[in-house]
């Protein structure tokens, strides 16, 4: 009985890893909307996947996103006592993070923790014509979070299109939505 067991554990885990690409690149544009902000976001990612086996995958990357927000509830008061309402507000973030998929089939669950950079910049109209200036840009860093959710296609040579949802940030927080595509660095078995 023991042997019997045993040949079974060993030949469920060769399964396991069969069709399992270890090695994976992928990029991904993605889009949403960010809560705090309340305004639109779009950016880009690159990242690398590490399949441990056919649940587990760890993840890295480089993360870039973008926010405008036309007319934003921000001013500053004059010297006269009046206020200048801003007339837009740009948002650049970049993360660096790592993290963890667990896969269900072809669905995952995903979390990623690292670092995030903001850089705020705040334009105001000039009062005689209609054109802006930049008051200033502001950096902030901090601890950036993501938890998402996904699945995976696969396609022929180990690559992979993935269809996800996520929410992440690390000052404020963007739900977004994107697709991703994995270049397999092996071939599928």
């Amino acid at each position: 009985m023991l042997l019997i067991g045993f040949f079974g554990i060993k030949t469920s885990k060769a399964q396991d890893s069969t069709g399992v690409i270890k090695h994976s690149v992928h990029i991904s544009p993605f889009a949403g909307y960010n809560s705090t902000f309340k305004a639109l976001v779009f950016g880009g990612e690159i990242g690398y996947e590490y399949r441990l086996n056919k649940h587990w995958g760890f993840t890295s990357g480089l993360n870039l996103a973008y926010i405008q927000k036309n007319n934003p509830a921000i001013g500053y008061v004059n010297n006269n006592g009046s206020v200048t309402q801003a007339k837009n507000m740009k948002v650049l973030q970049n993360a660096l993070y790592a993290g963890a998929k667990y896969y269900i089939g072809r669905f995952y669950l995903s979390a990623e923790l690292g670092y995030q950079e903001e850089y705020q910049t705040i334009n105001y109209p000039y009062t005689s014509s209609g054109s802006s200036y930049n008051h200033g840009t502001y950096a902030t860093n901090g601890f950036y979070q993501a938890y998402g959710l996904g699945y995976q296609i696969p396609l022929k040579k180990g690559d992979n299109i993935e269809i996800f949802a996520k929410g992440a940030g690390a000052n404020n927080t963007s739900f977004t939505a994107g697709f991703r595509y994995s270049f397999g660095l092996s071939k599928r078995k």
